[in-house]
C-alpha cells in the first residue's frame, strides 16, 4: 500500500516528496526504515517521523493476541477424524487430529498401505471428507479396493459418491508430489479422476485428510545425490507437510520404512529383530507430531481359519477369514502416551 499525503497532519505533500527522494513510496518501505535513519536522510524531523509510524500502527497493524489465546483458538478449530477402528481410535486419543502430522513405519509388507486405505475409505465413505492420496508407488488399484468396499455394506450409489472424494494422484518424482500438494491449499478443490468413479463424476469440497504413500520411493533418490541439495530439498518437504497440517488444519498421514543397522550399515527390516529405525534418518526425526509403528501379526485363530477355509470358493468366505490383523505401537507423540494396539483390517 503507497504512502499518501494526509494519512495524518504530519504527512504533507513535502514531507512525501522528501520521502520519495530516500526511495521511500509504500508502507512497508516506510516500517522497514529506522526512524533516526530516515531523519537524517530526508531533513524530516524524528517527531513528524514517529507520529506517522504510530498512525500507520493504528491503521494497519494486528491485534497483540496473547499465546494462550492461540492456543485456545487452535484447539477449537481442531477437528479429530475417527479412523473407523475403535482400538486405533483410543490409541491415538479419538483418531487423526487435524494439523497434526502422522507418520506410519514398519517394513515392507506390513500392512501400512492397507491402513492407509482404510483411513481413506472411512473418511469420505461414513464421514463425507475429501481426502488427497499421493500413491507413487501406484499401488493403490481398483482390485486393492474391492474388498474394502465389499466390506462397507453400503449401496452401489453412495459408494461411488464416496469414492469421488478420494483423488489419487501417482507421482512420478519428489517435484510431482510437491505439485500435487499445492492443490490441497486451494479453498475448494475439484476431486475428478477419482479411484473407482466415472470419468463424469464430480465431487468439490475442502480437503480434511491428506495421505501420502510409500515416502522414502521418492525421498531417497534426491538423497542420493548431492547431499547438501538432498537435504534441503527433504527439508523443504517436510515444512511443506507441516505448514499444509496447521494452516489448513489438515490431517496428514505419510508412510515411511524402517532399517536395522547391520554392521555399521543399514539393511531393510528382517523379523525377530529387536530395533528398528525410521528409513529418512534424524534429519527426518522432527517432522511427525506422532509416529507409529505398524507391524503385522498372526493370531493362532487366524490360522486355523486360514487353514480350514483354503479350499473354499471365495464368495463363501466371510469378512473374518480375510482380515489382516496389525499391531500399532506409538514410537513418538507430542500429545500421546506411548501405548500399542491391536486392530484388524478386512483386505
Amino acid at each position: 500500500m503507497r504512502l499518501t499525503p494526509g494519512l495524518c497532519p504530519a504527512l504533507t505533500e513535502e514531507v512525501m516528496a522528501k520521502l520519495k527522494s530516500a526511495g521511500i513510496k509504500t508502507i512497508i518501505d516506510f516500517m522497514l526504515k529506522d526512524s533516526e535513519t530516515l531523519a537524517r536522510e530526508t531533513s524530516v524531523s524524528y517527531k513528524d517521523l514517529q507520529s506517522i509510524r504510530r498512525i500507520i500502527h493504528a491503521h494497519h497493524a494486528a491485534f497483540a493476541v496473547s499465546g494462550t489465546d492461540l492456543l485456545d483458538e487452535a484447539v477449537r478449530s481442531s477437528v479429530v477424524i475417527s479412523t473407523g477402528n475403535s482400538s486405533l481410535n483410543s490409541l491415538l486419543g479419538g483418531g487423526l487430529m487435524t494439523g497434526e502430522v502422522v507418520e506410519l513405519c514398519g517394513g515392507w509388507g506390513e500392512g501400512k498401505t492397507s491402513l492407509c486405505v482404510q483411513l481413506a475409505l472411512h473418511a469420505a465413505l461414513k464421514l463425507g471428507l475429501h481426502t488427497l492420496f499421493v500413491d507413487p508407488s501406484a499401488s493403490v488399484t481398483p482390485s486393492r479396493l474391492a474388498p474394502f468396499i465389499e466390506a462397507s455394506s453400503e449401496e452401489e450409489q453412495v459408494v461411488e459418491k464416496a469414492l469421488s472424494r478420494i483423488k489419487i494422484t501417482s507421482p512420478s518424482d519428489i517435484w510431482s508430489m510437491f505439485r500435487a500438494l499445492e492443490k490441497a491449499y486451494h479453498p475448494c478443490i475439484t476431486l475428478d479422476d477419482s479411484a473407482g468413479s466415472s470419468s463424469n463424476s464430480q465431487s468439490a469440497g475442502k480437503l480434511k485428510l491428506v495421505v501420502v504413500d510409500s515416502l522414502p520411493t521418492l525421498v531417497m533418490p534426491v538423497l542420493e545425490g548431492s547431499r547438501k541439495e538432498g537435504l534441503g530439498i527433504l527439508n523443504q518437504l517436510a515444512m511443506t507437510l507441516k505448514a499444509l497440517a496447521s494452516e489448513q488444519q489438515i490431517a496428514v498421514v505419510v508412510v515411511n520404512n524402517v532399517v536395522q543397522m547391520n554392521n555399521g550399515s543399514f539393511v531393510h527390516k528382517s523379523d525377530n529383530h529387536p530395533k528398528w529405525k525410521p528409513a529418512l534418518g534424524r534429519y527426518w526425526e522432527h517432522v511427525p507430531h506422532t509416529r507409529l509403528f505398524v507391524e503385522r501379526i498372526e493370531l493362532p485363530e487366524h490360522s486355523k481359519i486360514l487353514k480350514s477355509s483354503a479350499s473354499e470358493p471365495r464368495e463363501n468366505q466371510d469378512s473374518s477369514r480375510l482380515s489382516l490383523y496389525l499391531k500399532v505401537s506409538v514410537w513418538k507423540s507430542t500429545r500421546l502416551k506411548m501405548d500399542s494396539s491391536r486392530i484388524s483390517l478386512f483386505t
